[in-house]
């Protein structure tokens, strides 16, 4: 599998949305995530494997509860995943359940975890 882009969203460590866009990368035969304690580099695959999977990849983590503490209410959580798998581009995307704002009134309600997949 190559990774294309991946994006996540209130997800992990991340409270806003970020994109990794891996084709910056392609000219190099290796790379490395590198960056201090509490960068956010084991959310990068911690991200990975959700989207493909549902789970993050450490076991010791709450899989219920992959939602950063500090994002925006308005902001939801999910990751999405562009990769590349024998000579075939696929899109994923997934969310968790999560409470979310209503769009009319106060308070708010929950949403069923969702996921998406296009070849």
């Amino acid at each position: 599998m190559r990774p294309i882009k991946l994006t996540m969203s209130a997800f992990g460590s991340y409270a806003k949305v970020e994109t990794i866009d891996f084709t910056n990368f392609y000219d190099k035969n290796i790379f490395l995530i590198t960056g201090p304690t509490g960068a956010g580099k084991t959310t990068i695959f911690d991200g990975i494997c959700y989207a493909l999977y549902g789970q993050v990849s450490s076991s010791d983590k709450d899989q219920a509860y992959i939602r950063n503490d500090i994002a925006d209410d308005s902001t939801l959580t999910y990751v999405e995943l562009e990769f590349e798998l024998k000579d075939k581009k696929y899109y994923i995307k997934r969310s968790p359940a999560q409470r979310r704002k209503k769009v009319r009134g106060d308070g708010y309600t929950e949403q069923a975890a969702t996921v998406e997949l296009k070849i």
